[in-house]
């Protein structure tokens, strides 16, 4: 798609607006973009009360214009300039494909955000709800939704310690991969064999880490251990890391510790006894969805059989929560599969439920090959699963407690996750909110510095490739990055 952009406004947001009507598209200034029959051109003007703009987007089929003049507002962080080109985007992308998008001009992963500086400013939930449709063009049920969500988490942060910080482990390895999996995850015999010298290599710069930690005076309020799937990891290996960690730790000052068990196929009674004798307090057991068919298509290598053989050892294994994702969306499942595993699911329940909106980004298998996401359901039929995992969970007594959203997901829908009360996954929340800083440790992890008051934002990120971390040069890399991290915090704090 072609992009031609008269005026003061930012490329990539108007890349998040084209998005809204044309999932899955390329950018690109050059020429052969043209072959797409895709472009827009905007255009913005600067007056005394304001700016207007003047969106036009082609297609090969036709072509539709809207202009928008929003007035300068007192006390507002974004510009008129961008709510004008949203809102003339709206306009124009309602007039040419008939798409209606749901979150409005609402763009990027964090649609709380707002609506937790609106409650934390004094407004009402009405107040903030009637901002989202009016100013940004957001659906009633979904700004009752994120403003739900808002409310509860701002409770929770109300009461986080913002002097603590949290502990994320990357552990890339999977005994398959899926075929919408776009995380860097290794499955092949060759790179599961470097298991042992990847955890021999984890371990010690955990240490450096919490070391790193201790000596800037932070407490470490959740732990997650992440993929991949962590236990692709035998019982041995499980083992030797989970000590590195508990030794290292004050429990004290732990207010959640998360496995993921992600991959049904991977669980062992050994393997959850483990968990739970460490002090693990919550994992996922992840089934996706209950329909056989759909998880041979989509390459998950177990059969909800597993699923529930999984989740039972976990009950039996006394771990305090068990979280569940599901994905809205999947080829070749319907509403009435999708909607007999969300009942089948609820009767189970897990303490924490997440419903995902199928993502196909560019390093899943589905894109390499081609495949087109979005004509593998209607708009209706896609909303509609969405719409009735989230009553359901409601009706079932969850409250919605985190939310994102990603590019490239159908109908530009939305992830949720749901908890029954008092069992919300808090390194999910401080996660999402920026809440405090996250030191992340292994191949493909990001560590995220956040200062006291939130203002300030900075990442230092591991190599991406396991072998990559195994080389002699992240010994150098590691000292810069507590470097970097030490450095960021002399300044801020």
């Amino acid at each position: 798609m072609k992009i031609q952009i008269t005026g003061n406004i930012n490329e990539y947001y108007v890349q998040t607006l084209c998005m809204l009507f044309f999932p899955g598209v390329k950018f690109s200034k050059t020429e052969s973009v043209e072959s797409d029959g895709l472009a827009a051109d905007v255009v913005i003007q600067k007056y005394h009360d304001g700016s207007e703009a003047t969106v036009t987007l082609y297609t090969e089929k036709g072509s539709a214009a809207h202009t928008h003049h929003e007035l300068a507002k007192d006390g507002t962080k974004v510009s008129p300039e961008q709510i004008a080109c949203g809102k003339a985007f709206f306009e124009a992308g309602k007039k040419l494909t008939g798409i209606t998008p749901s979150w409005g001009i609402l763009t990027g992963v964090r649609p709380a955000k707002l609506a937790i500086s609106g409650l934390m400013a004094g407004k009402s939930k009405k107040e903030v709800r009637d901002f989202l449709t009016s100013e940004y063009l957001v659906t009633p049920k979904k700004a009752s939704l994120v403003t739900e969500i808002a409310s509860v988490e701002n409770e929770l942060l109300s009461k986080a310690n913002r002097s603590a910080c949290s502990l994320y482990i990357s552990i890339p390895f999977c005994p398959s991969r899926c075929s919408y999996c776009s995380f860097v995850s290794f499955t092949s015999a060759k790179l599961l064999g470097l298991l042992d010298s990847y955890l021999v290599r984890l371990c010690k710069d955990i240490n450096q880490t919490i070391d790193c930690i201790r000596d800037l005076g932070l407490d470490i309020a959740t732990v997650y251990i992440g993929g991949g799937t962590p236990t692709t990891l035998d019982e041995k290996q499980l083992e030797i890391l989970l000590d590195t960690i508990t030794s290292r730790i004050d429990p004290k000052t732990l207010q959640e510790f998360t496995v993921e068990a992600g991959r049904p196929d991977t669980i062992t009674k050994e393997k959850l006894d483990i968990i739970k004798n460490h002090g693990v307090t919550r994992v996922s057991i992840n089934t996706q969805t209950l329909n056989n068919d759909v998880l041979e298509l989509v390459g998950r290598k177990h059969t909800a059989a597993d699923f529930y053989r999984a989740f039972e050892m976990a009950r039996h294994a006394e771990i305090p929560i068990i979280n569940t994702d599901l994905i809205a969306g999947l080829p070749g499942e319907g509403f009435g599969s999708f909607s007999e595993t969300i009942d089948a699911l609820i009767k189970l329940r897990p303490e924490n439920l997440t419903f995902h909106t199928l993502c196909i980004k560019n390093a899943a298998d589905f894109a390499r090959k081609k495949s087109n996401i979005n004509t593998w359901h209607t708009f209706n039929e896609t909303s509609k699963c969405v719409d009735y995992s989230q009553l359901s969970a409601k009706n079932a007594g969850y409250i919605p407690y985190y939310i994102y959203r990603q590019k490239n997901t159908i109908d530009n829908l939305e992830n949720v996750g749901f908890a029954l009360p008092g069992t919300e996954g808090l390194y999910n929340i401080y996660m999402m909110e920026e809440i405090h800083s996250i030191f992340a440790v292994g191949a493909g992890a990001v560590s995220k510095m956040v200062s006291r008051d939130g203002n300030m934002i900075d990442r230092v990120f591991e190599y991406k490739y396991p072998y990559e971390y195994l080389s002699e040069a992240n010994d150098i890399r590691n000292e810069e990055k507590i470097k970097k991290i030490t450095e960021f915090y002399r300044n801020i704090w």
